[in-house]
């Protein structure tokens, strides 16, 4: 396995900080390295992998499609995006969609698409303190975490930042130039923090208050995570624009924006394009997610396994002193481990006993297992977790 991870690093740019591990196939929730190690998946690409891994007809799908149609010119329909786009809207309660490949193109668009709308008289977009947003230029403007944007300023302006969850500063800073207000209803890479209902209350009441957007960035947490189909929809949100990926395609690369009917109607041809997306290979993966969601009713396996998930984690919150909180929804959940304790101990100890798991902000690690996770894989993960702590509290 080293000798491949040596290749690996001569030939790939050094833009990640990987664990030594290279995998070569999956089933389910189980990961098998290049030297046969099995490794439990708690990681899922960072809530990507939905349906788990090695899925035979998700496979068959792709495979199906790619025999008759893979990509046309978006100067053409092609009828699986079609079908995508009609059961994202539908889910969504939103009105028309915009494909990408990514979160961070998606969140591009969500940019631009405000900017539209504002029609050059208000630009700026208020989003939150340890929001992220993504990597590209723009939507490393719209993430308020400094430590992401070292080294790439000038920034994009026209950006201001708020406390999450600080009704009173958010009041402050909107201004004459405000077009909207951009939120994660968790923050995922900012440490499983929570909208707060007064918070969600608040950003609807000065939205319609004051003619701005709602965009709401559901690439973590959309396609099911928190056990409806978007996160928003647990807060009494009514977003204006949504961008979401990750889980959408399964895997496969993909992303959508999501715009109500005033935002549509100030899109024309060629005010944003992309060429790869909604490729009908794409669209095909993304129906096949969607369509599994309802056929093996995910979402309440997510509320049901995600409340389970919390319990078994204020379990071991109760026994082990390091664990200062647990937070989240369905199955996006995290543990905040006192500072006595590098998290990045807890997940290379995980890894030897061959449980992945990652870390989200400052001290706290995440799960996010894929939606087909049973209460088998939850006690498995749960005695890795806790045999790793006692290792550690002992040392």
């Amino acid at each position: 396995m080293m000798e491949k991870i040596d290749q690996g690093a001569s030939a790939i740019a050094n833009t990640y900080g990987r664990f030594p591990i290279c995998f070569e196939s999956g089933e389910g929730l189980y990961l098998k390295d290049t030297a046969g190690k099995v490794y439990l998946d708690f990681v899922a690409g960072i809530a990507v992998n939905l349906l788990g891994h090695g899925d035979k007809q998700y496979a068959e799908v792709l495979k199906k499609q790619a025999e008759s149609l893979v990509h046309v010119s978006n100067l053409y329909w092609n009828a699986q995006n079609i079908k995508l786009a009609q059961t994202l809207t539908s889910v969504s309660g939103l009105d028309k969609a915009f494909f990408c490949n990514s979160g961070a193109e998606a969140n591009e668009a969500a940019l631009k698409f405000a900017r539209i709308y504002g029609e050059n008289e208000k630009y700026e977009i208020i989003t939150m303190s340890n929001s992220f947003h993504g990597r590209t230029m723009g939507a490393l403007a719209l993430t308020g975490q400094t430590k992401y944007q070292a080294s790439f300023s000038p920034l994009l302006p026209g950006v201001k930042y708020v406390p999450f969850n600080d009704s009173e500063a958010l009041k402050s800073t909107i201004g004459d130039q405000t077009v909207a207000i951009m939120v994660e209803v968790i923050q995922g890479e900012g440490g499983i923090v929570e909208i707060t209902p007064e918070f969600a209350k608040t950003i609807s009441e000065l939205c319609v208050e004051k003619n701005l957007l709602l965009i709401v960035d559901e690439v973590q947490t959309g396609i099911g995570r928190t056990g409806q189909y978007f996160g928003y929809q647990n807060y009494g949100l009514k977003p204006d624009v949504v961008s979401c990926a990750k889980g959408l395609g399964g895997g496969f690369p993909i992303g959508a924006t999501l715009v109500s009917e005033k935002v549509a109607q100030k899109l024309t041809p060629s005010c944003h394009a992309s060429t790869f997306g909604g490729t009908a290979l794409a669209s095909a993966a993304s129906n096949y997610v969607l369509g599994e969601i309802e056929s093996r009713h995910l979402l309440d396996n997510v509320n049901e396994m995600g409340q389970y998930l919390q319990e078994q984690l204020l379990t071991i919150q109760s026994q082990f002193d390091v664990i200062k909180a647990v937070k989240g929804k369905g199955l996006i959940q995290g543990i905040e481990i006192d500072d006595t304790l590098p998290t990045s101990k807890i997940v290379n100890s995980a890894i030897e006993k061959g449980l992945l798991l990652v870390g989200a902000g400052h001290q706290v690690i995440r799960f996010v297992p894929p939606l087909i996770v049973e209460q088998k894989h939850i006690d498995e993960m749960i005695g890795i977790l806790k045999s790793v702590l006692e290792a550690l509290s002992s040392n």
